[in-house]
């Protein structure tokens, strides 16, 4: 599975010239914990959190933004990014194509991507997915034989 299967595609960003106090409003309004921060043209320059704006000193995002980001592609594997955000003990990584932000996974995508299961109507095979599969890789039936269903909590 690729990162642009789980990733959240409706990025909330910011400028690097924006205050602190947008940058505030944006992560309270929206109930994230950071947000990635672009420059004029559009090209992933920082990422600013609520531990940045508590723990910082600034007017802007460019003077409190953390500036050594971790980004991966859309094509990389979600275990490399599970990697990541587990060892570099990070809480999201943007997804980033052609130095723009594509979209962004976070520790609660991936969570969400452990809960999510296709069962196969046809054979009981169970398939991780936020979307059905094209075919069941046991017994090669259709994407229609799929079922959504959600992992019960304490499964």
């Amino acid at each position: 599975m690729k990162a642009r299967e789980i990733m959240t595609r409706s990025v909330i960003s910011i400028l690097e010239d924006a205050t602190v106090e947008d940058a505030a409003r944006l992560l309270a309004r929206n109930r994230i914990s950071g947000l990635p921060v672009v420059n004029a043209e559009g090209a992933l320059v920082g990422l600013i959190t609520e531990h940045d704006l508590i723990a910082k000193q600034g007017h802007t995002v460019a003077n409190m933004m953390s500036r050594g980001v971790i980004s991966v592609s859309a094509d990389t594997d979600v275990d490399q990014v599970q990697h990541l955000l587990t060892n570099q003990r990070i809480r999201r990584v943007p997804v980033v194509e052609h130095g723009k932000v594509v979209g962004i996974v976070s520790r609660s995508d991936l969570v969400r991507q452990i809960a999510m299961r296709w069962v196969c109507g046809v054979c009981g095979e169970i398939v991780r997915s936020l979307e059905p599969p094209e075919t069941c890789p046991r017994c090669g039936a259709g994407e229609s034989a799929f079922a959504h269903d959600v992992v019960p909590p304490g499964m």
